[in-house]
């Protein structure tokens, strides 16, 4: 049977627009440009401004910023014995860095990195790193006092290790802690908050005692 040019133009419309439908249903990859690279900027070898090593059992870390500005790039490797654990950890901190420390606070054999900068913003100057076999996990820092201990906080807030706890400092407001009984509306005082790492790897707040400074 003979078809006619004008069925043949029909039908190749339906197929055109059959195709046009199904390529509408594909995906569409995005182009990506230089802008939506890190962020984080690039650092030269000669700008180190701090420079450790700390051990912890069989594991080994070395930690290294660059940078002299408020915000700086920490340089974190993981050995254990001589075998690299992770790929070098690059990250964006606040303040220069006044310490270092190594610890397994929970005892669950996985070594933790603590890094104290002089940041004074409100929770801020700890960074901190559970380390595995073959990976990390970030360690959340504490927020703000609970209860009594957070009354009268502003930041300014240290930290060190002591045994395996971590202890938080902060100057209290002396005319707020003087409200609560707690010292002198003459004092200057200080505030000392402990906590422990529990095995979930959450930091637990325990006990708070002031101090004249």
């Amino acid at each position: 049977m003979r078809t006619s040019s004008f069925t043949l133009l029909l039908l190749a419309s339906g197929m055109c627009a059959a195709l046009t439908a199904c390529d509408s249903t594909r995906p569409v990859a995005s182009e990506s440009s230089d802008d939506s690279a890190s962020t984080t900027p690039t650092v030269e070898a000669s700008d180190v401004s701090f420079d450790r090593e700390v051990t912890q059992g069989n594991y080994r870390f070395t930690v290294k910023t660059f940078g002299s500005q408020e915000q700086r790039v920490a340089s974190i490797r993981s050995y254990r014995g001589t075998a690299q654990t992770i790929d070098p950890l690059r990250t964006d901190i606040m303040g220069a860095v006044t310490n270092v420390v190594s610890g397994d606070l929970n005892g669950n054999g996985k070594p933790e990195l603590y890094i104290f900068t002089d940041n004074k913003k409100a929770n801020g100057g700890l960074y901190a790193y559970e380390f595995g076999e073959r990976g990390y996990t970030p360690i959340t820092s504490p927020s703000t006092p609970t209860g009594s201990a957070g009354t009268g906080y502003a930041g300014q807030d240290t930290y060190q290790i002591s045994g395996n706890k971590l202890v938080r400092t902060f100057p209290v407001n002396s005319a707020t802690a003087a409200t609560t009984g707690t010292a002198p509306a003459t004092a200057a005082t200080s505030r000392t908050v402990e906590y422990t790492l529990d095995s979930s790897g959450k930091f637990v707040m325990g006990q708070s005692m002031d101090a004249q400074r």
